[in-house]
């Protein structure tokens, strides 16, 4: 490997332990291989930060608000220059990709068919190994391969598991014979089509089977999902979405700030 090319994986590993380190205290640390000693630091941050909320009820202002201040501002500071001065050690840096890589993933947004959950411009991080320690749950929203097109991710959230009866009728979702309250759903189209004419309006009923999920776009109306090419396998889900860790609004050319670190429910 040249040195141009260590160069900049150097630069990339450090990038990403900082980034890291700022998503959750330890993380970066971790992600370098030095696992004691990002534990170590991610539960002295609680420990710190329940000192931090006791001098803040107490009444000596302004110094009640400002060393709260300088612990939370001072803690990040020391963890994520830590990080950083261990992914530059060729030695640890080796280890970031690997592991990062293995338990999370970046993708990018490129379709509206998740708002309003998720914008165009929307980057999210995804937990790839959640489901192994726990059961799938209705309102997940999960990465999975495009059923008619394995080689392409697609992004919806699951509305139906394995034995639930659903159905579509007149755009109201039903689960097992009684309204679905989704506030995440939204419907910009006005005009219901008939069943006959499109599945998009009325759809069902189906009793989902065991092995699988019926999943949906949040943006109902131009959303391509469970309605048109059937249901999931539960085996070939891949990741759930844990946040936004940056979003960039194309039409109007600037950072959405206000989704940033988002965490997606």
């Amino acid at each position: 490997m040249n040195d141009n090319k260590l160069a900049k994986n150097k630069i990339i590993n450090i990038i990403g332990a900082a980034f890291l380190t700022f998503l959750m205290l330890g993380l970066g640390q971790i992600s370098c291989g030095k696992i004691k000693r990002g534990i170590i630091i991610y539960f002295a941050s609680f420990l710190l930060a329940a000192i931090a909320v006791f001098i803040c009820t107490k009444p000596f202002p302004p110094f009640n608000i400002l060393i709260p201040a300088i612990i939370f501002i001072g803690l990040y500071v020391f963890a994520i220059v830590d990080a950083i001065l261990i992914a530059r050690d060729p030695e640890n840096t080796l280890r970031l990709k690997p592991i990062v890589g293995y338990l999370i993933q970046a993708y990018k947004i490129p379709s509206g068919a998740m708002i309003p959950t998720l914008l165009i411009g929307d980057q999210i991080l995804v937990d790839k190994h959640i489901y192994k320690n726990k059961e799938l749950s209705r309102g997940d929203i999960v990465i999975f391969p495009y059923p008619v097109k394995p080689e392409q991710d697609f992004i919806k959230r699951v509305v139906a598991l394995g034995g639930d009866t659903f159905e579509i009728k007149g755009k109201q979702t039903y689960l097992n014979g009684k309204l679905l309250q989704e506030p995440y759903a939204i419907h910009k189209d006005p005009k219901i089509f008939p069943a006959e004419e499109n599945q998009r309006d009325f759809y069902g009923p189906i009793t989902v089977p065991t092995d699988s999920v019926f999943v949906m776009g949040d943006n109902r109306d131009n959303a391509y999902d469970s309605r048109f090419w059937g249901v999931v396998k539960k085996d070939t889900i891949k990741a759930k979405i844990i946040n936004i860790y940056w979003s960039w609004d194309k039409e109007a050319g600037s950072v959405r700030w206000y989704r940033i670190g988002k965490q997606i429910l």
